[in-house]
């Protein structure tokens, strides 16, 4: 399983969503893999793509994203007049050396093996520790670079966990942010120009339930799908014990669950609480889905 994000401009964000999330629901079932494009936010040019999955799942849907940026069939493969397309990947800094190779050895052989162009940038993005690495090339090129570049990840992964001490960019009015040391933070494009710097900066609280045959799936084995939620919205979120209600935040009344369901504290940035009901209601519908298919399956 690997989580890749890159930046993407507003313009590209709305073709690969489509209208109603049609084409994005598309790429979902073609390729297997969870795509996420974070919200528009106003004044500023770029969104983050997110796409998690398999390997393959994941390096398929940034070849079908590509050809829906282009407006061309998802079957048919790239010819030499398609359109190249820039994939900006946003990539840890202690991660992009495996990536570039012994004197760009890797990026030379991922060059070679895809036709797509690499080019890691040298400095990181503001106050975080992730660079950028553009990959340009045709939807097939991307495809299968793509692939090289997360296996290089996965390895990277396996030869060396990562500590949680890097800072994933967000892109902000207050973009001088010292990057924080303690948690991965994902870069998530904030209000640039008339919103003063500390509301792209203030926690908030959301209180959500959730039915209690349902928190297992929400958790994941070992913890990886709760995690996996945590790192894309950039959120804290903490399911609380059986029993647990909600408390007012800000004169708000709690939010009352009712029988065998359980608490879900969310706090964060208010586009970050979004993404992560957002992503949590998602994988709620999944199960359940999954749960009424197995009802109606012949036995």
């Amino acid at each position: 399983m690997i989580h890749m994000r890159c930046l993407i401009v507003t313009q590209d964000a709305s073709i690969i969503i489509g209208k109603g999330g049609s084409h994005v629901n598309e790429i979902r079932e073609k390729s297997g893999a969870r795509v996420m494009v974070s919200e528009s936010i106003p004044g500023n040019p770029e969104r983050i793509l997110n796409v998690s999955g398999p390997l393959d799942a994941v390096s398929k849907a940034f070849g079908l994203i590509v050809r829906r940026i282009n407006d061309e069939p998802f079957d048919v493969p790239s010819v030499p007049g398609s359109r190249a397309v820039t994939i900006k990947f946003m990539i840890p800094n202690s991660r992009m050396g495996s990536v570039i190779g012994k004197q760009g050895s890797k990026i030379k052989e991922i060059q070679d093996a895809s036709g797509a162009r690499l080019n890691a940038s040298e400095g990181m993005l503001p106050g975080s520790t992730e660079r950028v690495l553009s990959v340009a090339g045709v939807a097939d090129a991307i495809h299968i670079a793509t692939y090289y570049i997360g296996n290089i990840l996965i390895e990277a992964q396996e030869r060396m966990p990562s500590s949680s001490s890097g800072s994933t960019y967000r892109p902000s009015s207050n973009s001088r942010r010292a990057p924080s040391t303690t948690s991965s933070t994902p870069y998530v494009p904030g209000y640039s120009g008339y919103a003063p710097a500390t509301t792209s900066q203030q926690l908030q609280t959301q209180q959500i339930y959730i039915p209690n045959d349902l928190v297992g799936c929400i958790i994941g084995k070992g913890g990886s799908k709760i995690n996996e939620i945590r790192h894309m919205s950039a959120s804290q979120i903490k399911i609380m014990e059986p029993g647990a209600v909600g408390v007012s935040v800000a004169g708000a009344p709690a939010p009352t669950g009712g029988e065998g369901e359980r608490l879900v504290v969310i706090t964060g940035q208010p586009a970050n609480i979004q993404m992560a009901v957002q992503l949590l209601y998602h994988r709620l519908e999944q199960e359940k889905q999954k749960q009424l298919r197995a009802q109606t399956s012949p036995s």
